[in-house]
């Protein structure tokens, strides 16, 4: 084996070892095939391809298909593992926020009840948005709301009469606060209050008799001097409303203080009449916030900005990106191919594929020709690109056939996939077919054959898609691949080997690179 091919050996054992480190570190099993589940709607609420399905809140699979049955809807979704379902199960649409975000919920049912059987189609309700209750108890109160705006007004234009009635009326609340008789009546009385206890320190009468006995004296002199603090403190605080003094001084006495709570009322009046029209202004559809809510132009405009970011966002939320490597020896035509590419798959019907391959060819092989060992007898290395898309044809094998055109090894070319798969083992069969180099003048290279480069080829994991062991999931990221070339012209054999796995930072990358665009 020469140096070129052994420098492609050890730049593929390098690669497989970082992938064995990648994968270390990952949780759950980017590679294995979706499971089908179908449900029957009578109708699906806003929901979209894309959208999650819960498992007693659980995700467990998205949306795929959504069409429109005579009667109801029917959705199709694929889940990542089998589901268990007994009797009694329930099934709903639901909404993630109040400005949607649909997903479909589901209840598994008690488990004394029957399973259900395999490949079961579930009947299911959508339930109705946060936003049609909210709009349904508002039409239902209509009346309800009308008569609370009614009472506020009365209750405004009662408060603003009753003052009115104290600062000029002639009941016994605006003789307490206007009338000065009332407090001179009231120093009268504490004067009177002053004289009676003067008797009674000098001794005189039945109350200063029974000051002075000693016997009560001491049992009636905490009391006394708790009445005479608190007449004391009275006084004082009448003092102090008389002259204006304090908030309740100030709001009897300050005629500024009646033309403020006038003004106040006078405010909360007209509010209740400018918040009455506003109110009818809404429902007639004046205005912006009428227009929101009566004109069906606005709610498309809304409604189209809502599904325009659903479909950007959900694109990016549904893309996986893939990188891997392999390499391929040609025993018979003594040289070697080492790969490298990067793959992007929008959603599950089409991916894109970017890469270079690396050709080691030998200066000693005899089936292909280049310019370099013509020239100088020496070994060289091309570099080649791989960049095409591939298309699964949605109305043949129900997706199960790919069809790829693009660039394949820096020539026009075209193939086909086939995935399926031999009990729980995923396998892929590929046919390739590309123009071949015929000139080494021009083209640097010439692979002598006769017409087009075609291969077959039949790809498998060492490990199929079950168990979530790291180890697990490097086997099944390591491909194998066995195959023919040359078919039609001396059909030479290979086997390689290789590794694809999905990189969740990658796919972040490219989304928020998307977003930004």
């Amino acid at each position: 084996m020469n140096k070129a091919i052994w420098l492609g050996f050890f730049f593929f054992v390098a690669l497989v070892l970082l992938l064995f480190g990648s994968l270390s570190i990952t949780k759950g099993n980017p590679f294995s095939r979706p499971l089908k589940l179908k449900f029957d709607f009578d109708r699906v609420e806003g929901l979209r391809e894309g959208a999650d399905i819960r498992v007693d809140g659980l995700k467990i699979g998205k949306v795929s298909k959504i069409e429109l049955r005579d009667p109801g809807v029917r959705v199709v979704g694929h889940i990542e593992e089998e589901l268990k379902l007994h009797e009694g199960y329930q099934v709903f649409v639901e909404s993630f926020t109040l400005l949607g975000g649909n997903f479909i919920s589901i209840a598994r049912g008690p488990s004394t009840m029957p399973l259900l059987p395999p490949n079961t189609v579930l009947v299911g309700k959508a339930k109705p948005s946060a936003l049609d209750q909210v709009g349904r108890v508002l039409s239902e109160n209509k009346e309800l709301i009308r008569d609370m705006l009614a009472s506020v007004k009365s209750t405004a234009d009662e408060a603003k009469m009753l003052v009115q009635a104290i600062r000029t009326g002639d009941g016994t609340l605006p003789r307490l606060i206007n009338d000065p008789k009332i407090f001179d009546g009231l120093v009268k009385t504490v004067d009177e209050f002053r004289m009676h206890a003067e008797k009674a320190n000098n001794g005189t009468g039945t109350l200063g008799k029974l000051i002075n006995d000693p016997s009560l004296y001491d049992e009636l002199k905490g009391s006394l001097t708790d009445i005479r603090a608190a007449a004391s403190a009275a006084r004082g605080m009448i003092d102090k409303i008389v002259t204006g003094e304090g908030a309740l001084g100030k709001f009897i006495n300050d005629p500024k203080m009646a033309e403020d709570l006038e003004k106040l009322m006078r405010n909360i009046r007209e509010s209740s009449e400018d918040l009455k029209k506003i109110t009818a202004d809404i429902a007639s559809g004046k205005g912006t916030i009428g227009k929101l809510i009566q004109e069906d132009t606005l709610y498309e405009k809304g409604k189209a900005v809502l599904d325009s970011a659903d479909n950007v966002l959900g694109r990016v939320g549904r893309a996986r990106v893939l990188i891997g490597s392999d390499y391929t020896p040609y025993p018979d035509s003594e040289y070697s191919s080492a790969r490298l590419f990067l793959r992007i798959w929008p959603d599950e019907t089409k991916y894109f594929h970017a890469g270079v391959s690396f050709w080691s060819l030998s200066a000693t092989g005899e089936t292909i020709a280049f310019k370099k060992q013509i020239e100088e007898g020496d070994d060289d290395v091309k570099a080649l690109a791989d960049l095409y898309a591939m298309y699964k044809i949605p109305w043949f094998f129900d997706y199960h056939i790919g069809v790829r055109a693009g660039l394949i090894e820096g020539k026009g070319g075209a193939g086909i996939d086939i995935d399926f798969k031999l009990g729980d083992w995923p396998l892929l069969a590929s046919f390739d077919i590309r123009d071949a180099y015929g000139h080494v003048e021009d083209e640097d290279i010439d692979e002598n054959i006769r017409g087009p480069m075609t291969r077959a080829y039949l790809q498998a994991p060492l490990w199929s898609p079950k168990g979530d062991e790291w180890w697990k999931l490097v086997l099944h990221a390591i491909k194998v691949r066995a195959g023919a070339s040359r078919l039609h012209d001396d059909p030479e054999f290979f086997i390689t080997g290789g590794f694809e796995f999905e990189d969740q930072d990658l796919r972040t990358l490219i989304g928020l690179l998307g977003l930004c665009r």
